[in-house]
């Protein structure tokens, strides 16, 4: 067979001001197949890493400006020793074949001149991984089988070729989890909202937890793009159990609500012990070889703000009220499902109606909505607001107290702060944080909008189910 040498290239991926041990990534060959068009990627490998790849070309219309990627979307169908952790050092092997995703006008497969083309081989120390980790939670997989991309446009799709692999595989809402790595390791930022915020309830109890203060995470985090899903859970369970059940549509790709915390993640002990292992999350440890895990409520809502603060959305976008006073907020409708946003409340003739027709939990007009269905936050996070209210490992603290800072105390910094219950009986009479907001609400739009906000909280008891409570995973697979 004939084949082509391409330029070739080396890349190991660089970390500004980080101790890490870098692995280095030697004699990168790339060939082709004159007639098949297969490429075979050689390189070595100088000690244990994750291994990514990149395709660079100058043959675009913009090669003007230099070397740029073909797109993610034309390079996931890449095998061998790439997109997971190579276990040993040594020469490796990547195979691509770009007729089935990069191709030309004519629909053949792309064949490149010598010298048109760049192989970037990156390698990943173990303890920084790259950006998204897609894990396997099907019966049959097996441990250490998760994949690695560096990118969202990396992500594998139901198309070769096709953007929108997070969107468009439905494979991500119920056999696999899609994990985003959090950049939170040695940030100090404001947890919490400040008093001018819009929608903000001044007079409740609630709002004494929202005052600003300062929280430090230690760690980087990987946390699921999606909430968990009713597909994931059976796919873990075995059977469904959920409020909206039988003539849903795309029932499985809706957020698993109606199970309780116990039955999720279980254990009651200060700090918390590992998952109970016949609950959700200790059945998905045993399965992945991961340790899955509900996140802090600091953890959740440094990814759910996404770096943006009080007064915004968890996509920049200003929290306000429409022109004129309007009983609709465009920002948020793009973000999220809510009360009146198809969850279940409509504005008409000057007053609130809740449009539950028939039996709202075999509805797919209102209710919750298929997961990824609105617009994603700063980080590529869907429905962090709105949906469904999301379950944190903390404890309500009693009287009010500050969310995540110690003894319910404002304006002090913590580092990874935890809160714990002090009462007698957390089982029957603690309540577990809830973040986020949910497609329920009430006859008044600001307290619709209210539980949506960033900064907000409620909680409910481990022993309850809500229909619009659930559940957000995080993972620190790979990462310090």
């Amino acid at each position: 067979m004939n084949a082509k040498t391409f330029v070739e290239t080396v890349s190991a991926f660089a970390f500004a001001a980080t101790a890490f041990a870098m692995p280095e990534v030697t004699g990168v060959t790339m060939t082709q197949n004159s007639r098949t068009c297969a490429v075979e990627i050689k390189y070595t490998l100088s000690e244990p890493a994750v291994v990514t790849l990149d395709i660079l070309t100058n043959a675009t219309a913009n090669a003007a400006t230099g070397w740029a990627s073909i797109g993610g979307e034309h390079i996931w169908n890449a095998t061998g020793d790439v997109w997971r952790k190579v276990e040993t050092a040594g020469e490796h092997t990547i195979s691509w074949q770009p007729a089935e995703s990069w191709t030309d006008g004519s629909g053949d497969g792309f064949k490149v001149a010598d010298g048109c083309a760049l192989a970037e081989v990156s390698a990943w120390p173990p303890s920084n991984t790259p950006d998204y980790m897609v894990v396997d939670i099907s019966e049959g997989a097996t441990p250490g089988s998760q994949r690695y991309y560096p990118r969202a446009d990396f992500l594998p799709g139901t198309v070769p070729g096709v953007k929108g692999g997070v969107t468009n595989n439905a494979a991500y809402k119920t056999t696999k989890l899609v994990m985003r790595k959090i950049p939170a390791k040695g940030v100090t930022w404001t947890m919490g909202s400040l008093p001018t915020e819009p929608f903000r309830d001044q007079t409740s109890a609630w709002v004494r937890r929202e005052a600003t203060h300062e929280v430090t995470l230690s760690a980087n985090y990987y946390i699921g793009i999606f909430e968990f899903t009713q597909g994931q859970c059976a796919t873990i369970r075995g059977s469904y159990a959920s409020s909206f059940i039988t003539n849903a549509v795309n029932r499985h790709l809706r957020p698993q609500e109606n199970m309780t915390f116990n039955a999720f993640r279980g254990d009651h002990s200060n700090p918390p012990g590992s998952p109970k292992s016949d609950s959700v999350v200790g059945k998905l440890n045993e399965r992945t070889g991961l340790d899955f895990e509900l996140p802090t409520e600091a953890q959740w809502e440094f990814a759910c703000r996404a770096g943006n603060g009080s007064p915004y959305w968890n996509d920049g976008t200003a929290m306000a009220f429409d022109a004129g006073g309007q009983q609709t907020n465009a920002d948020l409708d793009r973000l999220a499902r809510y009360a009146l946003n198809g969850g279940g409340w409509t504005y008409s003739n000057g007053a609130y109606v809740q449009q539950w027709i028939g039996d709202l939990r075999n509805s797919e007009m209102f209710g919750t909505a298929p997961v990824g269905s609105y617009a994603p936050n700063s980080w590529g996070l869907y429905d962090t607001i709105g949906n469904v209210f999301e379950t944190c490992l903390d404890w309500v603290q009693p009287n009010g107290g500050i969310s995540a800072a110690p003894n319910g105390a404002a304006n002090i910094s913590a580092t990874d702060p935890t809160k714990t219950y002090d009462g007698q009986t957390p089982a029957d009479d603690g309540a577990r944080v809830a973040r986020g907001g949910s497609f329920r609400g009430s006859s008044s739009a600001e307290a619709t909008w209210r539980w949506c906000r960033p900064g907000t909280a409620w909680g409910w008891k481990p022993n309850q189910t809500q229909d619009h409570g659930g559940f957000r995973l995080v993972c620190t697979a790979g990462l310090e």
